[in-house]
């Protein structure tokens, strides 16, 4: 691995996000509390997309990981494939068509061999627990091709809107190409992020599966009602892989400061407080002013760090929160002087991204957060 990547391993650990031990020649990675929950932001974001779809829920599975990736093309014969067929059509009647979508998470193991073939940069802990996000799209078999060139083109824009690199994303053929040649009509690719000489890592997995010609799996075209045998694409996202690719992207940007630039949506904290004392002694006017803005943006669903604010006696110690806030992913904090603000009602909102901080009145909370993240 190559240092600066090793750089940023370290800065992640240190700020809570992610634990990596070297094992082999390649980091062994294991998700910690500020990792674990962004990996549940990047998780929501995956519900939200593409809402028109069956959410058949959580699922849980005694195979292990790489029992699971052996089956990219031959899931369609797997009992759980053919009761998921069987739900959509007991649980949402309507969806039962041609075309539909339905989505869930597949919850299982890693073993001793887990060690990813599509991740040259660090593997999952051996026996932890794998989150696998899993959409089939099933559609008319005449038009199949169409819709896995589209999927692919918004997946890839799904994950450069997330990334501080969109550059970084790429489209990669299947590596075993021969293999497909022989299958005939199947189609598959990988969405990759790349890190130089480091290597890259595979966020999400598309195939293009045909169906058995038999009777339990043929669906009625959403607009004439005949039954059809559709074909499935199937896309998979393995959650922690995917989460740690996502923060090394927020890490690995070239700047001289170690912010780390997550997504606004994402980040485990979109806003902290910090109080700013003009003396030493701690006023208790400026503790309820924080605390008041703190109750005001949890209430807007805002989230903030678990302390809620902080509050700061010296110039010096200013310097070292804002760069606590910055290598948290915070993307914006709130600076309350005690002199301005306590007397006009002005504060200073700081960009985590552009460093530069900007003057609002107290009123204008919570509301102009809320647009920041809401036209973003």
């Amino acid at each position: 691995m190559s240092t600066r990547l090793s750089r940023c391993l370290k800065s992640l650990e240190s700020s809570g996000f992610l634990r990596a031990t070297q094992n082999e020649g390649i980091s062994s990675i294991e998700l910690l509390e500020h990792g674990a929950a962004y990996a549940q932001r990047l998780r929501e974001q995956w519900l939200n997309m593409r809402q028109l779809a069956a959410n058949l829920g959580s699922v849980s599975s005694k195979e292990f990981l790489d029992q699971q990736k052996q089956q990219r093309f031959s899931f369609v014969h797997s009992q759980q494939f053919q009761k998921h067929l069987q739900q959509l059509r007991q649980a949402y009647p309507s969806k039962a068509k041609c075309p539909t979508l339905l989505k869930y998470q597949l919850n299982c193991a890693t073993n001793s061999s887990s060690a990813s073939s599509s991740n040259s940069i660090f593997k999952q802990q051996q026996n932890a627990n794998v989150t696998r996000l899993i959409t089939d799209f099933f559609v008319e078999p005449h038009r199949g091709l169409e819709h896995f060139y589209n999927v692919q083109r918004e997946s890839k824009i799904w994950w450069m809107r997330y990334s501080s690199n969109p550059s970084r994303y790429s489209i990669v053929p299947y590596t075993s190409q021969a293999e497909l040649e022989q299958m005939q009509g199947y189609q598959a690719i990988d969405i990759k992020a790349g890190f130089g000489e480091a290597g890259d890592v595979t966020v999400e997995q598309l195939s293009l599966v045909p169906l058995p010609d038999e009777k339990h799996f043929h669906l009625p075209d959403g607009h004439t009602g005949q039954l059809q045998l559709p074909v499935v694409i199937r896309s998979i996202i393995e959650l922690e892989s995917a989460t740690c690719a996502l923060l090394l992207d927020g890490c690995d940007h070239g700047r001289e400061t170690h912010s780390l630039l997550l997504n606004r949506m994402l980040a485990p904290y979109q806003c902290s407080i910090a109080g700013i004392q003009k003396t030493e002694k701690s006023s208790p006017d400026l503790l309820d002013l924080c605390a008041h803005l703190m109750d005001v943006l949890q209430r807007s669903r805002l989230r903030l760090p678990a302390n809620g604010f902080d509050l700061i006696r010296q110039p010096a110690e200013l310097v070292q929160q804002l760069q606590l806030y910055d290598c948290l992913g915070v993307p914006y904090a709130l600076l309350l002087n005690e002199q301005q603000s306590l007397s006009n009602g002005l504060l200073q909102l700081r960009s985590r991204d552009t460093q530069l901080a900007e003057t609002i009145h107290i009123s204008d909370l919570p509301d102009y957060l809320l647009n920041i993240f809401r036209n973003y």
